[in-house]
């Protein structure tokens, strides 16, 4: 007995110093005591006093760093693993130990003891190499089981050796020995041009639609009436030598995708359609990292091109007005600082045609997050030119109406003045006409009546004239017209009423000119000129004149007069603006004269310095001789030299 005992105290003495010699010891945990009892080689390693042991809270503390949490091996839990490598502190420093659970016991006091042994390790690596690989097949396990695609393996003969959980499901299988074993070549509705390229060991991408009806009696399965779509992707695998071992393929159902991606298509199509219909567009950008996306529409109200980069437009708004692109820069800035989360205007746009459209923009700070690289802005404009059309018509419509109304009262005002003037004095006259006998006074009376008849007549003209123009049924009768003997004309017929003092000349060119134009209105025209020149004209001289050039011949009447004052050259040509409110006449010749020849396609000039003189001048469009081809009446106000 006692040699038995001393054999086993030897062996055992032997196996602890060879498996120090191989840098290996042994220990043995008491679940109870929470100690360990190690061998020589671990309490010389760990600096222990004789008699070895060590608490678990004791060596948990020399424990620097565990390769792989959570480790158990040292806490004895219920997640203990057989196994774990940490970087454990000793008396020679860090050191990487292996440590392995051998087999567990309990003595005969009742106590769990748990036998292991320990290692010292160069490195990790390959000390837990075994540990990494089970843990990676497990995880590539349940990937593989868990997968949401549906995963099949087939050998080189095409024969199902293996499929995860999502195929069952999609497959509507409920086991797997239900369909191991079928051959993918005998599938009848697997496409034939993807069984072929699978024999040729050639991947390939493709959709289908999965017809359960036509499986037929290829497998068994739980649905006979469905179709589903199916993304498949078919790959051939191969070992180390590069030889074919077997064929993958990898299923997903995009029938939901589909249907959805339809019903997005739909409704973009729907949103487009409405977007190009009502002129509304949508856009979102992340101010700080340029991405984004924009209807047609948008980029159509804002003057840009479909697919241009929003991080272009929304740092240039290059074809907004300056004013407006500085308001929509200040807002950005006012967003990345987050001063503000929103701007509504309307806002000018300068197209590449060189027209000018309105927009109304609605830009909104949809989600601000620096910190994450996110300041989101919706963008909804629509254009509203056709409004601002609309709103600029309604505003001129109701200027006018105002403006007419304000006319009306004017010439109710002025011609009840203009009118009774005259009128009286007609009246008046007559009177003393008849009680008269003194034959001196009744030339007088015989003159006053009949100058003041002529004053009546032309105003008369004039308000028939001025509502002929306004309503649009004023004629012209162009006819060939030699401008000398117009000039000529009309300055003969006021060759009575030049003042002393005052010279009334014409001025024109050596050869005579033909025009096609209103010979009457030419004249009404210049007499109207002529008229207010010998009225304001006290010495001097009037000159009527005309000259042609190759665009335009001008007609017109300068004199020496007194002058118009700066501030009313421009109210000269409004009805009843007169110079002198005390002198005859309503006001109403210049403003005729004006619309006469607008509608001749020519303007009115005029110059004046008071105490110097003025010149008025009518500007008409000229064509030459070699023109005379074209049919005349089609260009009634056209003048052509000869």
């Amino acid at each position: 007995m006692i040699n038995s005992v001393m054999n086993r105290l030897q062996d055992f003495t032997f196996f602890s110093q060879l498996m120090a010699n191989a840098n290996m010891g042994w220990w043995k945990a008491n679940l109870s005591t929470a100690n360990y009892e190690c061998s020589d080689f671990i309490v010389e390693l760990l600096g222990l006093d004789q008699t070895g042991i060590i608490s678990f809270e004791d060596f948990n503390k020399r424990i620097l760093k565990e390769e792989q949490r959570p480790t158990t091996v040292h806490s004895f839990g219920v997640h203990q693993r057989p196994e774990a490598v940490y970087l454990l502190d000793t008396v020679k420093g860090a050191v990487w130990m292996r440590s392995k659970i051998c087999f567990q016991e309990t003595d005969e006091d009742g106590n769990e003891i748990v036998y292991g042994i320990a290692e010292v390790q160069d490195a990790p690596d390959m000390a837990s190499a075994y540990q990494a690989l089970q843990h990676s097949e497990r995880l590539l396990y349940n990937i593989f089981k868990h997968l949401p695609i549906g995963i099949e393996l087939y050998n080189m003969d095409g024969v199902l050796i293996d499929l995860n959980d999502k195929e069952l499901e999609m497959f509507h299988v409920e086991k797997k020995e239900d369909i191991l074993g079928i051959n993918i070549f005998e599938n009848p509705i697997f496409p034939k041009e993807m069984k072929e390229r699978l024999k040729k060991n050639e991947d390939a991408d493709f959709t289908f639609r999965y017809d359960f009806s036509k499986v037929g009696s290829y497998y068994q399965n739980s649905q006979k009436e469905a179709k589903i779509d199916l993304m498949t992707k078919v790959t051939t695998l191969y070992d180390n030598e590069h030889q074919p071992i077997n064929y993958l393929l990898i299923n997903a159902d995009k029938t939901e995708t589909t249907v959805a991606y339809n019903k997005i298509q739909e409704f973009e199509e729907f949103f487009e359609l409405v977007g190009d219909y009502a002129k509304v567009g949508y856009a979102h950008f992340n101010v700080l990292t340029g991405h984004g996306y924009a209807q047609k529409s948008w980029y159509d109200n804002i003057g840009e091109e479909d697919e241009t980069p929003l991080s272009e437009i929304f740092s240039a708004y290059r074809h907004f007005h300056p004013d407006d692109r500085a308001l929509l820069i200040q807002f950005l800035d006012d967003v990345r600082k987050g001063l503000t989360v929103k701007l509504s205007k309307e806002m000018r746009i300068y197209r590449e045609d060189g027209t000018c459209t309105w927009t109304y923009v609605h830009l909104l700070v949809r989600k601000y997050a620096p910190q994450d690289q996110i300041i989101e802005i919706i963008s909804i404009n629509y254009d509203i030119t056709e409004l601002k059309r609309t709103e600029e018509m309604l505003v001129k419509a109701r200027d006018k109406a105002e403006a007419s109304d304000r006319l009306k009262s004017a010439f109710l005002a002025n011609m009840s003045h203009e009118i009774r003037t005259p009128l009286n004095a007609i009246i008046g006259f007559s009177s003393l006409l008849a009680s008269t006998e003194d034959a001196a006074e009744k030339e007088l009376y015989n003159s006053l009546i009949g100058h003041n008849n002529k004053l009546l007549l032309n105003l008369i003209n004039d308000v028939i004239d001025l509502s002929k123009i306004e309503s649009g049924y004023l004629e012209l009768h162009p006819d060939w017209v030699n401008l000398t003997e117009l000039l000529d004309e009309s300055v003969a017929e006021y060759i009575h009423q030049v003042p002393s003092g005052v010279e009334l000349l014409t001025n024109y060119p050596a050869h005579d000119s033909l025009a096609e134009l209103d010979r009457l209105r030419i004249k009404q025209i210049l007499s109207n000129f002529l008229s207010n020149a010998l009225k304001n004209t006290t010495t001097g001289r009037v000159e009527a004149f005309y000259e042609v050039d190759h665009q335009f011949v001008r007609i017109g009447v300068k004199d020496t007069g007194r002058g118009i004052p700066q501030n009313m050259l421009e109210k000269i040509f409004e009805r009843f603006e007169k110079l002198d409110s005390f002198a005859q006449g309503a006001g109403l010749g210049l403003p005729i004269c004006k619309l006469i020849v607008e509608k001749m396609n020519g303007r009115i000039l005029v110059d004046s310095q008071l105490g110097i003189g003025t010149t008025f001048i009518i500007e008409l469009p000229w064509l030459s001789c070699n023109s005379w081809g074209i049919k005349f009446s089609q260009f009634p106000s056209c003048i052509y030299l000869c």
